[in-house]
């Protein structure tokens, strides 16, 4: 029981004066003789039972009266049942402290995620305080991604479960100062379902209160489907619900979202394009963003784990990335171009200048460049003829160099070549093949299927026959038929080729393409009519012809895969090797059909890291390293030692498997669960180091700092019971106010209380007899 205004609770004390004033009254009676009274006191001596109560219950409701007017102007509140009253109850306080990537945002000195813990510090102190047992629970929101669902409710918040006593409190607050918040994503049901779940499991004797500590995003509770139904098993089971906002005003913030490092494989000396995208999550447009970006890697060019920790240092100079205008609420994407020195593992850092939220203002980028690109040239022709076409795109000139390095042969090589061989090639391109054996599919097969880029170009030289052999066995994309002539167009007529919208023909965009007009194809290979029909979803139509027919058909195979052309390469069928659109849409195709045409791909922060090797190349365990901490201004990108993780057999295969993920066993961190560079460490069997770079980047969603307030909060759930409070202003006896208020109730006994009293005293008093009537 507490009072809103607990100065007027000493009005209490004029409770005590419906007595006084009877007392008074009854000092001032004297004793006067008078014959007649005798008579009098005869009936009064019968009637004095009945006057006592009459006087004793006007009394008893004028200090009610007294009493009720004083409770309802200090503002009665009562957070008990009237059970609890009675009974000496645990309060068992279930605190949910979001610590995910958004509670990093800055308010003045502090983060939310601190004005969280001093908030959940203050509540610790004051139930300290309090009379009754209390017994309190921490459950942050990352506990539900360190805990498996296999395992039991109650345990997860149990390393945060104390009863209040001196050594308990200490402890806890102790454990609380060693927390910060993740950069990761928690998704707000999932929190509130274990909530509701960990409540389950207090016992029933309890009285349950709640306290979400968060910072109220929209991104979170906008999602209402999914969020009522945990908090109506919340409700079923009699929890008081406070919402803590650790927030303030919306403030302006910008991210980094995405990151695209060429399209292809990367060589150095040569450009290679970079693309970077910034949102702007504000609600004003941001001028003039200056975007920061460096190189890293090793000087000395060798990898040697002596090295780990300090082995990436900055590469010259970067020219920056300038942002003229982000609108509120769009994204931009801006780029550059960056010459990468030398071969190896290199990484590229952005960076924007400091703003509310820090951590989506950097992103790091890891980059394999490799010292050439190897790329086998097999021509069905022995004299090589149409292979010219090819090795003049990829070697145009003595000085001027692609990054890719062909080695042309006839299909003779196919015949003896194994497995290892292929795979020493990005791209294998096979012209007017003949018919091969088994073996040759069989190896062809197997080197698509890990990660290999095989492209087809069937001309007047294709054997025909052993073309069934490669539909049967998946390298072609289905029985094709007899060779065929395209009708001959007509004068202002559509172009014999229609490209599809894909990275290989981004050279033919546009409308009034000139390219387009040029290319001239008189005979190709159709597909049999059901094709386009009974063809899988992940078979495309790369481009067709005027026909509708289709001219280039990709299709995936294992982690690789198959591009078709089904006309010749070189001028037989069609015009395309002399058409100036051939060496882009070579180079396009090249880099398309690339096993690691996606470079730089980074995975969301909490990702496991996955370092695969041959068994028989390397020494069976995997060094990790963390990103460190990177000063600003600095010109080392550190890392810390991480976990030593051994090798463990893919099944099927000589390889091994090396995997960094979950949650450090004594301290609880996540071992992916910050964003930058992570180095895997690897040595060969001869000693000789490998090191291997991977990048993890934050959540975009979480850079969306457009909060809810009370108002949007209660409108969007009007049919559950909470109190809500800003963490700044927020108190535990604030909170207790917040339970059932008495005004309105009070008020109506005090009207009531009054109206009795006027008919008690009526009845109480002497009143003369009127004109008729006699005295009463």
């Amino acid at each position: 029981m507490l009072f809103v205004y607990s100065a007027l609770a000493w009005g209490f004390a004029l409770i005590s004066l419906p007595v006084l004033i009877h007392l008074i009254n009854m000092m001032r009676h004297r004793r006067v003789q008078w014959a007649a009274m005798d008579f009098l006191m005869q009936s009064h001596r019968r009637m004095k039972h009945w006057v006592m109560i009459r006087q004793l219950l006007l009394l008893l409701t004028r200090m009610a009266a007294i009493a009720l007017i004083v409770a309802m102007l200090a503002g009665l509140i009562t957070t008990q049942t009237w059970s609890n009253m009675l009974a000496d109850r645990v309060t068992h306080h279930l605190i949910l402290l979001d610590d995910t990537f958004s509670m990093g945002e800055r308010l003045g000195g502090d983060t939310a995620f601190d004005a969280g813990i001093q908030t959940t510090n203050r509540l610790i102190e004051q139930l300290a305080e309090q009379d009754q047992p209390q017994r309190i629970s921490v459950m942050l929101y990352s506990d539900i991604l360190r805990n498996g669902p296999e395992e039991a409710a109650p345990n997860l918040a149990s390393r945060m479960r104390v009863d209040m006593d001196s050594t308990s409190i200490t402890k806890l607050q102790e454990l609380l100062g060693t927390l910060s918040p993740t950069e990761q994503t928690v998704p707000l049901a999932e929190v509130l379902q274990r909530g509701s779940e960990v409540a389950a499991q207090f016992d029933q004797t309890e009285v349950a209160k709640l306290y979400l500590v968060s910072d109220f995003r929209e991104k979170d509770w906008g999602a209402e489907a999914a969020v009522r139904d945990p908090l109506a098993r919340l409700e079923e089971r009699s929890v008081e619900m406070n919402w803590i906002n650790c927030a303030r005003l919306p403030q302006d913030n910008l991210a980094i979202t995405d990151v695209t490092v060429g399209n292809g494989t990367i060589v150095p000396g040569v450009p290679t394009i970079v693309k970077v995208s910034v949102r702007n999550f504000g609600e004003q447009a941001a001028m003039d963003v200056r975007l920061q970006v460096d190189l890293f890697g090793s000087s000395s060019g060798n990898a040697d784990i002596s090295q780990a920790g300090h082995s990436l240092e900055r590469l010259g100079e970067q020219l920056p990335i300038n942002f003229d205008e982000i609108p509120a609420g769009d994204q931009v994407t801006r780029q550059t171009q960056i010459i990468f020195p030398a071969d190896g593992s290199q990484v590229l850092s952005f960076h924007l200048p400091d703003d509310a939220l820090l951590l989506d203002n950097n992103r790091y980028v890891a980059v394999d460049v490799q010292s050439s690109i190897p790329v086998l040239i097999v021509d069905g022709d022995p004299k090589l003829t149409n292979a010219f076409y090819l090795q003049s795109v990829f070697n145009p000139a003595p000085n001027v160099t692609t990054g890719v390095t062909p080695t042309t042969s006839s299909t003779s090589f196919l015949t003896s070549a194994e497995l290892k061989d292929l795979q020493k090639f990005e791209n294998i391109f096979i012209i007017d093949p003949p018919q091969f054996d088994e073996r040759v599919i069989t190896t062809l097969k197997q080197y698509v299927e890990s990660g290999g880029g095989l492209i087809w170009y069937l001309g007047p030289g294709t054997n025909e026959i052993g073309l069934s052999d490669l539909t049967t066995a998946g390298l072609l994309p289905a029985n094709l038929q007899a060779v065929e002539e395209l009708e001959q167009n007509i004068p202002d007529g559509p172009p014999d080729f229609v490209p599809g919208d894909n990275p290989v023909f981004r050279i033919f965009a546009g409308e009034k393409n000139p390219f387009l007009r040029r290319l001239i194809v008189s005979k190709y290979f159709p597909v049999p009519p059901e094709f386009l029909s009974e063809k899988p979803a992940d078979v495309q139509i790369l481009g067709s012809l005027r026909n509708d027919a289709p001219l280039v058909v990709q299709q995936p195979l294992g982690q690789g895969q198959v591009v078709t052309f089904l006309t010749s390469l070189g001028p037989q069928w069609n015009s395309w090797a002399t058409n100036p659109s051939f060496i882009v849409t070579v180079l396009e195709l090249r880099n398309y059909s690339s096993k690691s045409r996606v470079s730089g791909a980074a995975l969301p922060v909490g990702s496991e890291i996955a370092v695969i090797a041959p068994l028989s190349e390397y020494r069976s365990d995997v060094q990790f390293y963390a990103p460190g901490f990177v000063a600003p201004g600095t010109s080392q990108l550190p890392t810390v030692r991480s976990e030593r993780v051994e090798f463990a057999t893919l099944g099927g295969t000589l390889d091994g498997k090396a995997v960094l993920a979950g949650v450090d066993k004594v301290t609880g961190k996540f071992l992916t669960g910050q964003a930058g560079v992570y180095e895997a460490w690897l040595t060969k069997v001869d000693g000789s180091n490998e090191v291997r770079r991977s990048t993890l980047v934050p959540d975009v969603p979480e850079s969306d700092l457009l909060g809810m307030n009370e108002t949007n909060l209660r409108q969007l759930y009007p049919s559950v019971t909470f109190n809500y409070f800003s963490a700044s202003a927020w108190q535990y006896d604030d909170a207790a106010q917040q339970g059932t208020n008495w005004q309105t109730i009070l008020l109506a006994l005090v009207v009531g209380a009054l109206l009795l009293e006027q008919v008690l005293a009526y009845y109480a008093s002497y009143h003369p007899a009127t004109a008729g009537g006699t005295a009463a």
